[in-house]
């Protein structure tokens, strides 16, 4: 079975800036063209890059194998058909989350960060890859609330290699 991978836009950026982790990002998009893996984001990215020329490449995402899903239903950016209704328990758990982190002094995910995540999860998609510390950080939470495993490319890659 082909494991279903959602990247984080931050792994995006990085390739298309191509700037210090570019390659960790080639590695990825290598293993989809094998067929090894397949890749998609969600359509929040082009919350995440509304502006060019970056966001010129978001339509561009098939040309190097990777596909945009939808997203959480969220009133202004709701594509009919495509968008998914949000889950009541995720929708709670991204509100405790936000509790703690406030009280705790960690930074927390950010609204796009919790769509992505939460699309992630309605989608029943199999690993998030990110390097965003505020997800990595709630990762093991993600992990045991539902089953949503976050970690970084690198890690991944590592995994993926010793198979």
């Amino acid at each position: 079975m082909v494991e279903q991978i959602t990247l984080d836009t931050n792994l995006l950026v990085e390739y298309w800036k191509e700037q210090d982790r570019r390659e960790t990002v080639q590695n990825l998009l290598d293993l989809s063209e094998t067929g090894a893996i397949e890749l998609a984001v969600t359509s929040r990215i082009r919350q995440d890059v509304p502006a060019p020329p970056l966001s010129d490449m978001i339509n561009h995402l098939p040309e190097i194998g990777v596909t945009e899903s939808g997203s959480v239903t969220r009133l202004g950016y709701w594509q009919l058909g495509v968008d998914q209704l949000a889950d009541d328990a995720f929708a709670a758990f991204s509100a405790k989350v936000a509790e703690l982190a406030a009280s705790s002094g960690q930074g927390e995910p950010d609204w796009r960060d919790w769509d992505h995540l939460h699309a992630h999860y309605l989608q029943g998609r199999d690993v998030f890859l990110t390097w965003d510390n505020g997800i990595l950080h709630i990762a093991g939470q993600l992990r045991d609330e539902f089953g949503i495993v976050v970690t970084t490319p690198e890690l991944y890659l590592r995994s993926h290699q010793s198979e």
